[in-house]
């Protein structure tokens, strides 16, 4: 009888194991194959141990905007090299969406071991982030860090002498302009002038206005406004840098950018308010560059400039390496429903337009915006999730990343090859000199300096009135962020 007992409860026990099983199963299925090499799983949810069946340790990779075959080869000799480690990867493309989702799995011990953040997130993130170990296989100091990347790297991601993060690429600001417009309309230049005096001569001589709903038959530079110019903010800082803003304080306690200080960079008396007066006006009909009004995007508004640069409307615009790829799909669907578009081989790319001449300048500026490789302090493999990040920004690595996507390396020994490139070689150029600051609220400060150029576009202030509210704003974010004043204090955003 107490065998026969014994017997039923095991049968009870194997049926119970079975359905908590077959539960999880349901709840939680195992990674399901991608592409060669890579796999994606569901983010909601988590293994409690992230070891796979085969006894692999296994590395979860978010990535934002590229594609996962991208690293797919990386991805594929890292394994090969690291037998005992498997890598999931995971693509993200909404930005906004993605920072929370990160944040708020490691605030819950999950989420991923690797993934990009943005540059301008390390302020706001730094704390949730694990740095570099000193144990690694191969070990990268602060000082070897500095001889392999370039400034801007060095600059956001080693904090307190430690590495935080590791470049895949700098991306840069550049002018994508249509060869053909400067061939027919302009006498005695073929490409964008390297200067924005330049620029806004040949904005005067390409921009044609008439009656029709959009107001130009064309428009000489798609810029000078925020509510329809996707690069609109990043610009402002380029303008910024080049002018040579003091963006805050010595303390960096409060935000200066307004203020009336002489700089040595420009010599000008307010240089911030040089630098909103000089983006604006190819937006305010009262001067001779102004090219750009809120009506010519109205075809497709959600697209901003982009639009009117494949119908032949604009003559320049601004983008990263990336919006190359997205003006040639613009430029296939139009072919296939049949709209007006511009020829793709009358593409070409320029360099970002400086304040002074190259040969008279000690520096140069542009816009440093990329997504570096970090570790979450929440990984339960360090070791593995580190060795990851810096194997795929290796010289190797790199150079396939680069074939992949066009973005100009980070590494100071890729960029001489790189520079020759016909039509991305300008990004790869500017990498050296692409320069980042400090951001303590990506979303707020775009906000607040979208809100300031808008101000001086609709005459609801004049540049100075729009910067010194714009200053008041982001002083109170950083202070904010710094835990200096309540976080509760509305700054009026």
């Amino acid at each position: 009888m107490q065998k026969k007992i014994s017997k039923i409860l095991i049968i009870i026990l194997v049926i119970s194991s079975m359905m908590s099983l077959s539960g999880c199963q349901k709840k939680c299925p195992k990674p399901t194959a991608n592409i060669p090499g890579t796999s994606t799983f569901r983010s909601d949810c988590p293994y409690e141990d992230k070891t796979t069946t085969s006894g692999k340790r296994e590395l979860n990779l978010y990535i934002v905007y590229d594609n996962t075959d991208d690293f797919r080869e990386q991805i594929q000799a890292f394994q090969s090299q690291n037998t005992g480690v498997a890598v999931n990867v995971k693509k993200f493309v909404n930005l906004q969406e993605y920072e929370d989702l990160v944040i708020n799995e490691i605030a819950e011990g999950e989420g991923p071991d690797v993934f990009m953040i943005h540059n301008s997130w390390l302020p706001k993130h730094w704390k949730k982030l694990l740095p570099m170990p000193l144990d690694l296989p191969v070990v990268v100091t602060p000082d070897i860090f500095r001889q392999a990347f370039f400034q801007a790297a060095q600059n956001d991601l080693i904090i307190d002498e430690k590495i935080y993060g590791m470049p895949l690429s700098i991306d840069n600001l550049a002018i994508y302009y249509n060869k053909a417009y400067f061939r027919d309309l302009l006498a005695t230049t073929n490409k964008p002038g390297e200067l924005w005096e330049n620029i806004k001569d040949q904005v005067f001589q390409l921009t044609k206005q008439n009656n029709s709903p959009e107001r130009f038959a064309l428009a000489g530079i798609g810029i000078g406004r925020a509510d329809n110019v996707n690069a609109a903010v990043d610009a402002l800082y380029t303008m910024m840098l080049e002018y040579g803003v003091k963006f805050y304080d010595d303390a960096e306690d409060s935000a200066t950018f307004a203020a009336d200080a002489p700089s040595s960079a420009s010599g000008v008396q307010n240089p911030g308010v040089a630098a909103l007066t000089l983006y604006t006006s190819f937006g305010l009909p009262s001067y001779k560059n102004y090219s750009w009004n809120d009506t010519i995007t109205g075809y497709s508004p959600e697209k901003k400039e982009i639009d009117p640069f494949v119908r032949g409307k604009v003559a320049m615009i601004l983008g990263y390496p990336y919006l190359y790829n997205t003006i040639v799909q613009e430029i296939q669907n139009a072919q296939k429903s049949g709209g007006a578009h511009i020829d793709i081989d009358e593409v070409a790319i320029a360099k970002m337009p400086q304040l002074v001449s190259r040969t008279e300048s000690t520096r140069q500026d542009t816009l440093a915006s990329y997504f570096p490789l970090v570790v979450s302090r929440t990984t339960k493999y360090p070791k593995e999730a580190w060795s990851l990040a810096t194997f795929l920004t290796t010289k190797d690595s790199l150079q396939t990343y680069h074939k992949k996507t066009n973005k100009p390396s980070s590494r100071t020994d890729l960029v001489q090859e790189q520079a020759t490139e016909p039509l991305f070689g300008v990004f790869a150029e500017q990498a050296p000199y692409a320069k980042s600051f400090r951001i303590y609220d990506e979303a707020s400060y775009d906000k607040v300096f979208r809100d300031a150029i808008q101000e001086v576009i609709t005459n609801v202030a004049t540049p100075k009135e729009a910067l010194s509210k714009a200053q008041t704003k982001i002083t109170c974010i950083v202070k904010k962020q710094k835990g200096l004043t309540s976080s509760e204090t509305d700054c009026g955003i």
